[in-house]
């Protein structure tokens, strides 16, 4: 008997609790080798794969319809970064960390879909009479459909007759990491496990044709736990983010098939559950009387553009003090690093001797760098502690040369602009002409700081 390991597929003659390939823990399992003579496939004459006409599917209108019509979410920003709905036999990893609101999404959409269609919803990780305690919480007790099947199996085979049984219209696994299959004898959320799981519930939802959302842990990396082996199985990865004892909680596509991974949606966390938020620019902006230190930048996430607010603060250092301090949240350490080098380099505001403290209000994660622009002129402000335009927005990309670049969807910021009454937009690009907003085009951070 000989030892292979799931994740890299090293061989052992004996099991090892590391595997000294790739490092991974607890990735042994016992094998056969089984040869093609063996499996009796030497000489067998096998059918030729099911081949079809493009055109003659197209001519199956009702197959065509079938293909293209989408499965609501009941919510329209899950549907936004869906692509407009689910698609029949779709497969969606849903990941997150612990406590950021993935089930309580999953579940106040479950209640809305279970209204005209049939949903099999699986808890693995708790009993029904948890399930239905939170069904409670967020008030989805008193429109409860008898559409809405609950099942607490965690056993892959089981839930698998379930739902050939059944055949709903939607279901949803909760999460991967507690599903366990016979054909392995790896502890469940193993990497073993994980991939057995994933790969059964693809195919009867392929085979079936019902879209499936998986609930799926992340690790330590922050990557999808398994790691990495649902994401190439599945055919939309949504990630859901958010500070955890913020309100607000941003949903994005990592993958998506059948839509793009540009969209973003936007939820509060209330005590009834997850709340859309239509009008996120108003919600993440405080308000037009600016403070020193403060400037507003755009976001733009696919037809969304989202407004923020750059805060930073620039702190003069005692003689005496430790290192230099540079906190960045909403945005990367490594950046604020390379940009206050700029802002030293190229405008002649040394920071050399003080502390920068840079936040992204709203608990955003501005990874665009469409927002350096704005940064570095909220450095400037605090600096000098002057307050900046509050009808302004700084967007631009910021090189190490001092040179400002530009990003796809001017236009688009200049009609939200003119929308929410913003007056100026300051970015390096030529945007065309409007009564409502006026665009400053600017190619150097000299020129603007």
């Amino acid at each position: 008997m000989k030892y292979k390991c799931v994740n890299c597929d090293n061989i052992s003659l004996k099991w090892e609790g590391r595997c000294s390939a790739c490092g991974e823990w607890g990735s042994y399992e016992e094998f056969e080798e089984v040869t093609a003579k063996k499996a009796g496939l030497t000489g067998v004459s096998r059918g030729a794969a099911d081949v079809q006409s493009l055109k003659s599917i197209y001519a199956n209108k009702e197959k065509v319809e079938l293909s293209q019509k989408r499965l609501s979410s009941g919510f329209d920003e899950f549907d936004r970064v869906l692509g407009g709905g689910y698609v029949p036999g779709e497969v969606v990893i849903l990941s997150g960390e612990p406590g950021i609101g993935k089930s309580t999404l999953l579940l106040q959409s479950v209640v809305k879909i279970a209204k005209s269609n049939t949903v099999l919803y699986v808890t693995a990780e708790e009993s029904v009479s948890q399930f239905m305690s939170r069904v409670e919480r967020i008030g989805g007790s008193k429109s409860i459909s008898a559409n809405l099947l609950v099942s607490s199996e965690v056993n892959l085979e089981s839930i698998v007759a379930a739902i050939e049984s059944e055949k709903p219209d939607f279901v949803v696994v909760d999460s991967i990491q507690a599903i366990v299959s016979e054909r392995s004898t790896s502890y469940p959320g193993s990497i073993a496990q994980v991939r057995l799981c994933g790969v059964g519930l693809t195919e009867v939802a392929k085979r079936l044709s019902i879209p499936l959302v998986i609930v799926g842990q992340i690790n330590k990396e922050g990557g999808v736990a398994g790691p990495k082996i649902l994401e190439h199985t599945v055919d939309c990865v949504l990630y859901m983010e958010g500070q955890g004892d913020g309100y607000y909680r941003m949903l994005k596509g990592l993958k998506n098939r059948y839509g793009s991974t540009f969209e973003v949606g936007v939820f509060e966390m209330e005590s009834g559950g997850l709340m859309e938020v239509m009008d996120p620019s108003s919600v993440f902006i405080e308000g037009t009387d600016l403070s020193p230190g403060s400037c507003l930048s755009a976001l733009v996430n696919g037809s969304r553009v989202v407004f923020v607010e750059i805060q930073a603060l620039v702190v003069e250092r005692g003689a005496t003090a430790g290192p230099l301090r540079r906190v960045a949240t909403g945005i990367s350490r490594q950046r604020l690093e390379m940009l206050c080098a700029v802002l030293t380099r190229h405008t002649g505001v040394f920071l050399g001797d003080k502390d920068v403290f840079v936040n992204v209000a709203g608990g955003i994660k501005a990874e665009s760098p469409s927002v350096d622009l704005a940064v570095c002129a909220a450095i400037k402000s605090s600096a000098i502690n002057s307050k900046s335009d509050p009808y302004s927005l700084y967007v631009g990309e910021v090189g190490l040369t001092g040179r400002i670049s530009g990003f796809l969807g001017l236009d688009a910021v200049m009609k939200e602009a003119g929308r929410l009454g913003y007056k100026k937009i300051v970015t390096p690009q030529s945007g065309k002409a409007s009564s409502k907003v006026k665009v400053t085009a600017v190619k150097s951070i000299s020129k603007v700081v």
